[in-house]
């Protein structure tokens, strides 16, 4: 009697917790219960004030907010979690599958195609352990299993969880097409966030793109929903300019913008259909994104309120004033970064390369905290008024000044297209 409460409470919590769950019976009692659910984590980062080595702390953990699509926003950190429960019948060696829009899903994602670091790393700082996908499914006990991903569209999509034995027979099977909403928000104000890390290659552009995430999101309260974050394996090229795309159909010239990229930068000669012969790219996990593809995006959006911070080698690219792009678009009709309702700082000049730490890069570091108010030695914020208020433009000078004021710590720059200041609260 105990065994068999104790099975009809596990099939109960299985098809109660979950956001999709089912219960199939065979022949001769044979009863298979399987669901499937989303755990949602986000970072919390502290930036301390500025330091004895002139350089802020920078602290990452992540913390599980919610379960389920409903509070998915673009970018979130998503462990997709599956459970079977088999009775009357025999175990088996199984493996569970995880396909997601047609694709499979790895439960270690050992390249960090979906987790910020390496699983290693990415336990260190709060997210749950890698587990294997392969085990003995044993009657009467629930088996879970879970994969690290991360939506890089709203819309429609489909999944599908099983779990097939060595001789390739398939139990507990969910198939479900969902679709993650968008609802609109009583807030005008719009982040767009790239943080890639190259497998090999790394920067550790995840903690930049953690850094503006918890600045905007937490700190500022930009609304979830209007921040898309699109990090590694997300940020192909076709992701983003369909991002961009969406994101400029909801903008208008009253949206506040922050565009933020952090990770490799280089130089292109004739990359993008612009008539300026070199052009600054956005190294993305599949392809490049380049500066004539970030002013279509500026000038799609509408916005005459955008802070943009590109924190790559070559920066300077992104509108820095040392960019020659503003002399080609000038005889031509082509957009350009460096128009009017726009602060441009890059982490370098069109010839430099960018400067990172352990931590992230320098220009984030210094960027994001001057916003969130740190420090510095003198016991000084970015507050350069005393309004008590931290405008884009004190925040930008505030960074930069620290950058140059550290000894190799990079050549950042400002180029200021907007009248007045430009303040990220709503």
């Amino acid at each position: 009697m105990k065994n068999l409460l104790a099975a009809l409470l596990a099939i109960s919590i299985m098809l109660t917790l979950s956001f999709s769950g089912c219960m199939e019976k065979g022949g001769e009692g044979v009863i298979i219960a399987r669901t499937f659910w989303a755990e949602i984590y986000e970072p919390d980062v502290n930036i301390s004030d500025v330091s004895s080595d002139g350089l802020p702390g920078v602290d990452i953990h992540y913390s599980r907010v919610g379960e389920g699509k409903e509070k998915a926003g673009i970018g979130d950190m998503i462990f997709l979690c599956y459970s079977i429960y088999i009775k009357n019948m025999e175990g088996f060696d199984g493996k569970a599958y995880c396909i997601i829009d047609g694709k499979e899903v790895s439960p270690f994602d050992t390249d960090h195609v979906y987790l910020p670091a390496s699983p290693e790393e990415s336990q260190q700082i709060g997210l749950p352990l890698s587990i294997s996908n392969e085990a003995e499914i044993s009657p009467e006990a629930v088996h879970t299993f879970r994969w690290p991903y991360r939506f890089s569209s709203y819309g429609n999509h489909t999944a599908e969880f099983y779990v097939k034995d060595t001789n390739g027979t398939i139990y507990g099977r969910i198939e479900r097409n969902f679709s993650i909403d968008y609802k609109e928000q009583n807030d005008n104000r719009w982040g767009f966030i790239l943080a890639i890390d190259p497998p090999g290659n790394e920067v550790v552009s995840w903690k930049d793109g953690a850094i503006v995430f918890d600045m905007l999101c937490h700190k500022y309260n930009f609304p979830r929903q209007n921040v898309i974050y699109l990090s590694n394996g997300c940020a192909t090229r076709d992701n983003v300019l369909n991002a961009m795309e969406w994101m400029s159909k909801h903008t208008n010239s009253s949206s506040k913008v922050v565009f933020w990229a952090s990770g490799h930068g280089g130089l292109e000669i004739n990359g993008d259909d612009d008539r300026e012969l070199i052009d600054g790219k956005i190294e993305l996990w599949d392809g490049n994104l380049y500066d004539g593809d970030v002013a279509d995006f500026f000038a799609a959006s509408k916005s005459m309120n955008i802070l943009s911070v590109v924190d790559t080698c070559f920066s300077g690219e992104f509108g820095g004033p040392d960019d020659l792009e503003r002399v080609f678009t000038h005889f031509g009709s082509q957009n350009s970064i460096e128009e009017e309702g726009r602060i441009l700082v890059t982490a370098s000049t069109t010839i430099t390369r960018a400067k990172a730490t352990d931590n992230g890069g320098l220009l984030t570091i210094f960027m994001a905290g001057a916003l969130e108010g740190i420090k510095d030695r003198t016991g000084a914020t970015a507050d350069s008024n005393g309004d008590g208020r931290i405008s884009a433009e004190e925040a930008a000078f505030w960074a930069i000044f620290h950058c140059y004021a550290r000894p190799l710590s990079g050549f950042p720059e400002l180029n200021d297209c907007y009248y007045g200041e430009l303040y990220l609260e709503k």
